[in-house]
């Protein structure tokens, strides 16, 4: 995980939170946020290679105390009582919503960071569906790639569908929409034309787009 990612997405985090990485991979976040001072984190992941290589990092890095570890698929057989906070960086929006399904495992959950690569109108609408409302997000670029992390907490919340495909316009994040909006125009363009149906779907995004832009007056 490159540094302006992990910043990112630990920007949406505290010291005082104890928290669940969910697919910690090689535990970047936990080791971060423990160096800060997070004194409660577990991290977990579904693959027992990767988290051999977590143990080793924190190993390295002397975090035992603070970092716990569990090979684990999603919060099956995880005990969420100890924890306010889940992160999900990383996976699916069908592999977030099928974890976090289990709402029984979030009673004492106030917040949750998620960075899906795909289908974010999907997750905010399950979301939303299980009252977690959003409150901010964040858009970071990588070379051509953007990442969108979201943050919810329990809360009901009636979004507009502008906001459920899109997000929370922020003035903060007006390139990523201006990049949404250059892709949509050129995917247009290469629509045949014997497919108008997908053609008016488009356009229609494009138009979502353009309404959000100048709400702003960009």
């Amino acid at each position: 995980m490159k540094q302006k990612r992990l910043e990112n997405i630990t920007s949406f985090l505290t010291i005082q939170d104890a928290f669940i990485d969910i697919g910690t991979d090689h535990a970047y976040i936990p080791i971060h946020m423990a160096k800060k001072g997070c004194q409660n984190i577990l991290a977990t992941d579904i693959h027992p290679k990767a988290l051999e290589i977590a143990k080793k990092n924190i190993a390295k890095e002397h975090l035992e105390n603070q970092i716990k570890t569990v090979v684990a698929d999603g919060l099956k057989k995880i005990d969420t009582q100890n924890y306010d906070t889940l992160v999900i960086a990383g996976m699916g929006a069908s592999t977030i919503i099928k974890i976090l399904s289990l709402t029984q495992k979030l009673t004492t959950i106030k917040k949750i960071i998620i960075e899906s690569n795909n289908d974010l109108e999907d997750v905010r609408r399950f979301m939303n569906k299980i009252h977690y409302g959003l409150v901010s997000e964040k858009v970071l670029k990588e070379k051509k790639h953007y990442y969108v992390i979201m943050k919810f907490v329990p809360m009901k919340q009636k979004l507009k569908d502008i906001e459920y495909e899109f997000g929370l316009f922020q003035e903060e994040n007006k390139d990523y929409y201006l990049s949404l909006q250059k892709h949509y125009k050129n995917l247009y363009q290469k629509i045949p034309e014997n497919r108008p149906l997908l053609k008016e779907k488009i356009n229609e995004k494009i138009q979502k787009l353009e309404c959000l832009l100048e709400k702003d007056r960009i």
